[in-house]
């Protein structure tokens, strides 16, 4: 029973690591940023908010209301690039037999599909500096999708996403601090039962001497 109690403690204490390293890798000065992959080439995403501006987020940012959303091309040959960028409402969409999601498909063929859920649109345009920036009002909490749509001098057009939540910070740490109830209580739990079974057997060993 002890080694059993000494195992559950041992498991929640490692889940409490894994979601405190995961909270870490998304606010961390190096690892805050999300990689988005655009045909050959890289782009970082990263989004900013007025609670704490010194703050960067990534795939989960904590709040509704003003967010600022900042795109850095990681690959020069973006610069010469036309970059269209679109902020939808997630509302679950379907995926092909290969896998593939439906909605990059739109995004490229019949952009005007996704008029109906987006939040935010840039169209195509120039970003001679590598940084595109700008602000959007979340309202609602839930779940969203950025779309980065880039074409090149040759016609050829490569569509990438990248899914973040809004507004789910209360959430997250409910669940960091039920995590650490739940390592403390089986700390507690088995300190008491060690507790019992070396008094079992010091009064064993007692009664063996006697």
């Amino acid at each position: 029973m002890f080694v059993r109690a000494a195992s559950l403690s041992l498991l929640a204490m490692t889940l409490l690591g894994t979601v405190a390293r995961a909270d870490a890798v998304l606010s961390s000065d190096n690892d805050s940023k999300c990689v988005v992959r655009v045909g050959p080439d890289l782009i970082h995403v990263t989004a900013y908010q007025a609670h704490d501006p010194r703050a960067e987020f990534c795939k989960d940012i904590p709040y509704t209301g003003p967010v600022t959303i900042v795109l850095d091309y990681v690959d020069a040959e973006l610069r010469g690039m036309m970059t269209d960028i679109r902020v939808i409402k997630d509302v679950g969409g379907g995926s092909d037999a290969s896998g593939a999601p439906q909605i990059l498909d739109e995004a490229q063929v019949a952009p005007e599909a996704l008029d109906p859920v987006t939040e935010a649109h840039l169209p195509g345009r120039l970003y001679p500096t590598g940084t595109i920036s700008f602000q959007h009002v979340f309202t609602t909490a839930g779940k969203y999708q950025g779309i980065v749509t880039v074409k090149n001098d040759h016609g050829q057009v490569y569509v990438s996403q990248f899914p973040f939540s809004v507004g789910h910070g209360r959430r997250g740490a409910i669940m960091f601090y039920g995590m650490i109830a739940t390592s403390i209580v089986g700390g507690a739990v088995v300190y008491w039962l060690y507790a019992r079974w070396a008094s079992r057997n010091a009064a064993a060993a007692k009664r063996a001497r006697t």
